[in-house]
């Protein structure tokens, strides 16, 4: 039997978000398969088969993702599905590895996940590589008072150009942090989820515009009381007066008794805004990475300026064997490359393990205490925890 991995056809568009739907357990009823399809283009999605039968699924988004403040190319999996008849064959590890290569092949330099099953993908050459952490706080507990000269302008949910023109303010300084296009901004964040537009907001200041804010506010009521809930879709601010401006319109809420959700990295700076131990994490989801192309993926992130050194490493890569072998890595005055060598390497490592030296969300140390890095000498994890220098990767956007 032959198996062959090819892109999606659009007469089969629908049909496949059903598979997938069943796959995960979520509703199939019309209205959800109609959502799916109009945030899924079928040019997104691959399909392993064999025989013309269709075992598995995979949804590939392609939008950079920034690392030391500058986006490296790359390709997020927002989703892999396998029929439950055709489950333990090796269908997901299949089509990983034919995604993978086509990637490659497309000049993505690393790509990204979200994991519903740790160790298929870490077999593949994925690694832990940031956190997305949901936060919350009784609108009542947090700062109020607007700073002079600012306020908030309610504007319609239909045109991400202002957000992008503020995000792109904010996010130059975040690891991990997709580098959204106009279409990811109506997909996931603006788009009416069933029960309404969110609520938009730009906040601005004496020195113009600052930051934004995308609300879903919804109330759940039962027999003994009414709770309110104010989900922060999606916000950000490039300075301080900006921030206590977002606080202070969230602790708006605060007549309704609301609760305010919010998704941030870890530890949370808000804290630093709030007078008491108000903010409290309800979960945390990690998600992962994989270096794709060892010379593009590290040419491209950014790095301290003042850095300079190298380091030679050794890479086991049965997934894609245009990475295995061995590579030295070298920084200097922010820009960086990775080259090809033949040398055996003191320190060796998995693609996992390269994907977490990239990364930067371990500890250096740690990855040489737990195995996952071997022969890592001091010099080498200083060079490393220097070339991630700054806060650990993060993601708001859940994909």
């Amino acid at each position: 039997m032959t198996r062959r991995y090819r892109m999606a056809r659009p007469e089969e568009h629908r049909a496949l978000m059903v598979q997938d739907a069943q796959a995960f357990g979520d509703s199939t009823t019309s209205v959800s398969i109609d959502r799916s399809v109009a945030r899924t283009r079928v040019e997104e999605l691959r399909v392993l088969e064999e025989d013309g039968n269709r075992l598995g699924l995979l949804l590939a988004r392609g939008q950079p993702v920034r690392w030391g403040g500058r986006p490296v190319p790359a390709s997020q999996v927002s989703g892999l599905s396998v029929g439950a008849e055709h489950r333990g064959r090796g269908v997901a590890t299949e089509l990983l590895r034919a995604y993978l290569g086509e990637v490659h092949e497309r000049g993505a330099a690393i790509s990204t996940l979200f994991p519903a099953a740790v160790q298929l993908y870490r077999r593949a050459g994925y690694e832990y590589a940031g956190t997305l952490t949901l936060y919350e706080a009784a609108a009542r507990h947090l700062p109020v008072g607007w700073p002079d000269g600012w306020r908030a302008l309610p504007v319609p949910a239909d045109d991400p150009a202002p957000l992008q023109e503020r995000f792109a303010r904010v996010a130059a300084g975040r690891s991990g942090q997709v580098d959204r296009e106009a279409d990811w901004w109506r997909q996931f964040l603006l788009a009416d989820r069933g029960s309404g537009p969110p609520q938009v907001f730009l906040v601005d200041g004496p020195d113009g515009p600052d930051g934004w804010a995308i609300l879903a506010v919804s109330s759940d009521v039962s027999a003994s009381e009414v709770r309110t809930s104010v989900q922060v879709v999606d916000w950000g601010a490039a300075s301080e007066a900006g921030w206590r401006s977002l606080l202070t319109l969230a602790a708006g809420f605060s007549s309704l008794e609301a609760s305010v959700h919010w998704k941030g990295p870890d530890p949370e700076p808000l804290a630093l805004l709030v007078a008491e131990q108000d903010i409290r994490q309800l979960r945390q989801d990690r998600w992962m990475a994989r270096v794709v192309d060892v010379p593009g993926a590290f040419a491209a992130r950014g790095y301290p300026s003042g850095l300079r050194g190298r380091i030679t490493i050794g890479v086991s890569d049965d997934t894609c064997p245009w990475v295995d072998g061995t590579w030295t890595i070298e920084v200097d005055g922010g820009e960086g490359k990775a080259v090809r060598v033949g040398d055996d390497a003191e320190v060796t490592t998995t693609a996992a393990g390269l994907a977490a030296l990239f990364a930067g969300y371990h500890d250096p140390r740690d990855l040489a205490t737990l195995g996952v890095v071997r022969g890592l000498d001091q010099a080498g994890v200083d060079f490393l925890r220097a070339m991630h220098a700054g806060p650990k990767p993060w993601s708001p956007d859940y994909y």
